[in-house]
């Protein structure tokens, strides 16, 4: 079966060299992978640092944690005053700056959940700006990085509290799937089957890994999905929730004015988005063979596939100029 891409809007040099113009396009997901799958953990539990953490980076596999900074800092006090005895400490240890901002170096994400862990819905004025912007604040302090995604405490959320609490952001976790105490390996395989057969995107979401909320039955369960997972990297794109949220909305907005001469082909984007925000490379799918492809001054990788390319781009930065060979695609 022929793959299906998502098409741009691409405004075509002439009429009459509309039947040799080379296909260019978008593909849904990086790598033109048929589907994308996202795994958040919330609440910064210290074993997402112990256990989870060596495992990602084993599979090659980024994650998305979200962290309520006034808990973060308690737990961290109680800590330095060496407090065993409250129930935050035996119940549910946390993670701490230190260990949140290696993750971040490392590549995963770390993003909020709110300064308290307060249902948003219940909030107005000082307090949602401090709920929310805040533990922003606190987030970059410790960890160097701004978060640029939100996670609703509860899930709990409005069309209202969304508008607010996206603002300035690549987006926020709307919807999820539950992946802790309720499901089994197979259950989460046919999960990301069903994901590469419709061509989604998949946020799994859970809590706790052998304690907490939510907590799986047994921690092998999550193990080996995640080394299943890690295994198909042909088919599923695995990307912190700020990288899809990021790409998606930037494929379903950016325009590429396409000019072709010869095997010379100069492709133009335009992305009616905050580029100090959304920067998340886009992959371009060329229906020639590269042989080589430039942009703001910088050569860019080619994936020859077949009689097609793909090539990683900025949409928001300036032409790409594509070297081709061989004939067009009719």
């Amino acid at each position: 079966m022929k793959p299906r891409y998502l098409l741009v809007n691409i405004m075509f040099p002439c009429a009459a060299c509309l039947q040799a113009q080379t296909e260019v396009a978008v593909a849904k997901f990086k790598g033109d992978r048929p589907a994308a799958v996202s795994y958040t953990f919330d609440d910064g539990l210290l074993e997402h640092y112990t256990e989870l953490y060596p495992r990602l980076n084993e599979y090659g596999i980024k994650g998305t944690f979200c962290v309520n900074g006034k808990i973060t800092d308690r737990y961290e006090q109680l800590i330095a005053a060496g407090d065993t005895s409250d129930v935050l400490v035996r119940e549910k240890p946390r993670m701490t700056w230190k260990m949140l901002r290696e993750m971040s170096d490392a590549g995963h994400e770390i993003t909020s959940h709110g300064w308290a862990h307060v249902n948003v819905n219940r909030l107005e004025g000082e307090a949602l700006r401090y709920e929310v912007q805040h533990n922003d604040t606190v987030i970059w302090k410790h960890t160097g990085r701004f978060p640029r995604t939100y996670f609703y405490p509860g899930n709990a959320k409005s069309p209202e509290k969304v508008k607010y609490c996206e603002f300035g952001r690549v987006g926020s976790r709307v919807e999820q799937v539950s992946i802790g105490s309720k499901r089994d390996e197979a259950w989460l395989r046919n999960w990301v089957a069903l994901l590469i057969r419709d061509r989604k995107w998949g946020v799994g979401m859970t809590h706790g890994i052998s304690y907490g909320y939510d907590h799986f039955s047994d921690p092998r369960i999550l193990w080996n999905h995640l080394a299943y997972v890690g295994s198909l990297r042909d088919s599923v794109w695995v990307g912190t929730f700020h990288d899809v949220s990021a790409y998606v909305k930037e494929r379903d907005a950016v325009r590429l004015k396409v000019r072709e001469r010869g095997d010379e082909i100069t492709v133009r984007p335009s992305l009616p988005l905050d580029r100090e925000i959304f920067s998340e490379p886009l992959t371009m799918i060329v229906g020639r063979v590269v042989v080589s492809a430039r942009q703001d001054g910088r050569n860019l990788d080619v994936i020859v596939r077949g009689d097609s390319s793909l090539i990683d781009f900025n949409p928001g930065g300036g032409p790409v100029c594509i070297k081709v060979s061989g004939s067009a695609n009719k």
